[in-house]
């Protein structure tokens, strides 16, 4: 098959804590395009008016400050609240927001095919949740211990251990996307160990799709 003239979507996704934003940023910094998609959903909870209004109808207008900015604190406290085992407040978020989002992605994946752009790399902590990893050319699952990932988090968010581990609970686990990925890239060890892994993999990635 000739793939000169095809653009590939490539998905990076990992749980809480993994690494999979650092992974994304190396990838960056090696000069390839890479969408965030909580990037897109933080704009389109601010800018969207449609969502704006299901969310506060939802959830309340305290999740917005008065000067219309988001105030994501409040709105973590009511999707991941322990007493609501099913995640139910969750799930009305995702099924908000989670539409506008894919939109909102292939709209700019559609545009940087338009300009040329041949390999574009999409962060998602949700691709399997959201049960969008068919729209994929391939899948890197980001993973590492529990611990380490608990470690992390804690450190970059100030969450305590109980809200590390419900966050965990929302999400598939690393176990099943391991088993789901294309290609997995272990983080338990130095930086330069994680480099070396990207570069390996991009390798793999450029020689599929070259």
């Amino acid at each position: 098959m000739n793939k000169s003239n095809q653009i590939f979507v490539i998905g990076i996704t990992g749980g809480i804590g993994s690494g999979k934003s650092t992974v994304a940023g190396l990838i960056a910094k090696r000069g390839y395009l890479v969408i965030s998609t909580d990037e897109l959903a933080k704009e389109v909870m601010l800018n969207d008016s449609e969502v704006k209004l299901k969310l506060e109808s939802c959830f309340g207008k305290k999740i917005y400050s008065d000067d219309g900015k988001l105030n994501p604190g409040e709105l973590s406290q009511l999707v991941f609240n322990p007493d609501d085992v099913k995640f139910s407040a969750l799930n009305k978020l995702n099924a908000i927001v989670h539409p506008k989002v894919i939109d909102a992605m292939t709209e700019v994946i559609e545009s940087k095919e338009q300009s040329g752009e041949r390999i574009i790399f999409v962060e998602s902590a949700l691709i399997y949740e959201a049960e969008i990893d068919e729209g994929f050319d391939c899948i890197i699952v980001v993973d590492s211990l529990v611990k380490n990932c608990i470690q992390r988090t804690i450190a970059r968010s100030g969450l305590t251990k109980d809200e590390v581990l419900l966050r965990m609970k929302s999400q598939i686990s690393l176990e099943e996307k391991r088993l789901a990925a294309d290609f997995v890239i272990e983080n338990n060890s130095t930086m330069e160990d994680l480099s070396g892994s990207v570069d390996f993999i991009l390798n793999i990635i450029l020689e599929m799709y070259k």
